[in-house]
């Protein structure tokens, strides 16, 4: 069993849980709840197949109230006008991302309030428009950046201070180079507006890590050029040997929902005791 189910309701913990349902070039949704309401985060699955993996967490379509866009490309967005045509859900894009009709266009950088949630859109390095986003809530936050080329010091300040983090790792750069793709393919990925190696993701991690980063996703793993084992092993080396070895790690596959990862308001440095979600499964990297 890939995922948890978790209570509802008046009996939901304070803070944030997320669960990634699926992630790679095939399509990319999660879904996130504070206070017992709960949105997707892209939608680039039918709904059909959203409601199926909504179900393994134990929850359903009509749990969703609204669709956060990143990015712009099917991956990203294949489902939503069958979830505004079932569900009627507001969606959400930074302007200039995803202008389709019906879709309330907000500023990067902008913060704006959905199921009671302060989501804040910002500027990713990539190919075609994107944004990353971070979420905050009674005090705690998390963030999302899947499609990037690079993590500058801009968006290393908008992640800073995350206790949850959903980051590319999409490929590692020697399995890229020695595998099929074609020439142009493998420079456009591994371009500053392409996508982020395992190593820049445990990079990144390494800096956010001192400022009480407790939990990482990766996400939008290639199937051909990664696996979760080295994605997720890279970045726990990395962390390891800093030092911030109990910083919890997992890979998000496609379809197969990550179990919940808890962002609790806990303060202080991750190593301070606070219960960090649950317990790791099937990809988790233990501590």
């Amino acid at each position: 069993m890939s995922g948890e189910v978790a209570p509802r309701g008046g009996s939901a913990k304070p803070g944030l849980r997320l669960s990634i349902l699926s992630s790679g070039s095939s399509g990319n949704v999660a879904y996130v709840e504070a206070s017992g309401r709960g949105f997707l985060v892209d939608a680039g699955l039918s709904c059909r197949r959203v409601e199926r993996l909504l179900a393994r967490i134990g929850r359903g379509i009509d749990d969703v109230e609204a669709v956060l866009v990143t990015h712009g490309h099917t991956d990203h967005t294949s489902g939503i006008r069958s979830l505004v045509r079932k569900c009627g859900v507001q969606v959400y894009a930074a302007r200039g991302v995803w202008d389709a009709p019906g879709v309330a266009s907000v500023e990067v950088a902008e913060p704006f309030e959905v199921c009671g949630v302060e989501a804040t859109y910002f500027e990713v390095p990539h190919d075609a428009p994107t944004c990353g986003l971070r979420l905050r809530t009674e005090g705690v936050s998390a963030a999302f950046a899947t499609d990037l080329g690079e993590v500058t010091p801009q968006t290393l300040g908008w992640m800073s201070g995350a206790r949850a983090l959903v980051l590319e790792a999409n490929h590692d750069p020697q399995w890229l180079r020695r595998g099929p793709y074609p020439e142009e393919l493998k420079r456009r990925i591994l371009s500053g507006s392409g996508h982020l190696s395992n190593q820049q993701a445990a990079e990144a991690a390494l800096a956010l890590a001192p400022h009480g980063l407790s939990e990482i996703v990766l996400a939008h793993l290639s199937e051909t050029n990664n696996s979760p084992a080295r994605a997720c092993g890279t970045v726990a080396r990395v962390l390891r040997e800093a030092g911030y070895g109990r910083v919890r790690i997992r890979a998000a596959m496609r379809g197969r929902p990550t179990p919940w990862v808890e962002v609790d308001p806990c303060s202080g440095h991750p190593d301070d005791g606070c219960v960090r979600g649950l317990t790791d499964r099937l990809f988790g990297v233990g501590r």
